[in-house]
């Protein structure tokens, strides 16, 4: 009986085994399967936390491409929608979004956003062989990882810190420069890249200021700074209140520093969180001028849509999913063909000009100087 009783137990153990086996399963490959009537992709972006501003940017840009996607006949007559998950600007909760996105939802592409979140994403993607689209994410060490599912369409901080290196050597050759930036991925990568073309030109560094996250108060690193003696700085912010901060205390502290800085410098909430602390400060951004008209229209429609205008976020972002459907329509919709075409399509005509993919996916674009004047963003002279 014994006997019996333990083979019954042990029969029970295997079945149970069996339906989680076919459970986990189910979960995996066919819960919540994409509408065959629709054409879904992913989202994962900061929608809460310090980047929720730049959050909002993408959405917008998203939802502005969606809007015109689908009333133009959304993809080959199939309606076009966007499943959003937030990362909140944090790797770990960003790996679970993305998973949740592939897993249940079941999408081929994921748009995303973040340094850090794009990198601890990126290896997953190339496994479970789904297309990442990096639409604002700005570590040098992005491009590295694009060549498998992983393509960036944001100008890499790399190209902007080369971009300044090379202006500031020539124009300011024996001036050394005081780098402040946020301890994270993307600003420890940046200046690390800025660090290296600066010396490899001959440029001199006076003084390299980190600081953490969510830090209010900068006047330790702007004390530093100022004592140096350096007449120049370069900023990497992480968010637009970090730049509105550190320009008010420069200003507080009488620093009397020529800021420089990067095309996410431009938003909405620096302006008017910083006031007439942004005077002055120049920074690199895509050259649009090629397509000023399309620039000008697409700013008119945004207006009128949320009441401001749009910043490079916004902007990378409507290309990023205008240039998937377009992708989309010529060679389908599966993660692979998508790649493909991502790959092979030519180049991509958007809002910031010509898009094409090096032979590592990401891309490089013309790059301008702009300046704040009289409270507004302008071209720099």
């Amino acid at each position: 009986m014994k006997k019996k009783a333990l083979i019954a137990v042990i029969i029970s153990v295997a079945l149970l085994a069996v339906a989680c086996i076919g459970i986990v399963l189910y979960v995996k490959f066919w819960q919540a399967p994409s509408d065959s009537h629709t054409v879904r992709i992913g989202a994962l972006l900061p929608l809460t936390g310090s980047g929720a501003n730049y959050g909002r940017s993408l959405r917008n840009g998203i939802e502005i491409a969606k809007e015109e996607i689908n009333a133009h006949g959304g993809i080959n007559g199939k309606p076009f929608e966007v499943i959003y998950e937030d990362s909140q600007g944090d790797a770990k909760t960003g790996l679970s979004g993305f998973n949740k996105l592939v897993n249940i939802d079941r999408v081929p592409v994921v748009i995303g956003s973040i340094s850090s979140v794009i990198l601890a994403v990126a290896p997953v993607a190339d496994r479970e062989k789904v297309v990442l689209i990096n639409s604002s994410a700005i570590s040098p060490k992005i491009a590295e990882l694009a060549t498998d599912f992983l393509f960036s369409i944001m100008v890499s901080g790399a190209q902007e810190a080369q971009f300044f290196a090379n202006y500031y050597v020539t124009y300011h050759p024996h001036d050394p420069i005081a780098i402040l930036y946020s301890n994270n991925t993307s600003g420890i990568d940046t200046k690390n890249t800025l660090t290296h073309d600066l010396i490899k030109a001959s440029g001199k560094i006076a003084i390299a200021e980190g600081y953490e996250l969510n830090t209010t108060d900068f006047r330790t690193q702007l004390a530093k700074i100022k004592a140096s003696g350096a007449r120049y700085g370069y900023l990497i912010a992480f968010s637009s209140e970090e730049f509105a901060r550190i320009l008010n205390q420069s200003q507080e502290m009488r620093l009397g520093i020529q800021w420089y800085s990067y095309s996410g410098f431009e938003t909405r909430e620096t302006l008017a969180l910083a006031g007439s602390a942004s005077e002055g400060v120049i920074y690199s951004y895509p050259d649009y001028s090629a397509q000023k008209n399309r620039m000008e229209a697409f700013q008119r429609k945004y207006n009128e849509m949320f009441g401001s205008w749009a910043d490079i976020y916004t902007v990378t972002s409507y290309d990023g999913v205008t240039l998937l459907a377009q992708i989309m329509r010529s060679y389908g919709t599966s993660s692979k063909e998508i790649q493909r075409g991502l790959r092979e399509g030519g180049t991509f005509i958007g809002v910031f000009g010509p898009l094409k993919f090096q032979e590592k996916q990401y891309v490089r674009k013309p790059l301008l100087w702009k300046t704040v004047r009289d409270g507004l963003y302008i071209l720099f002279q």
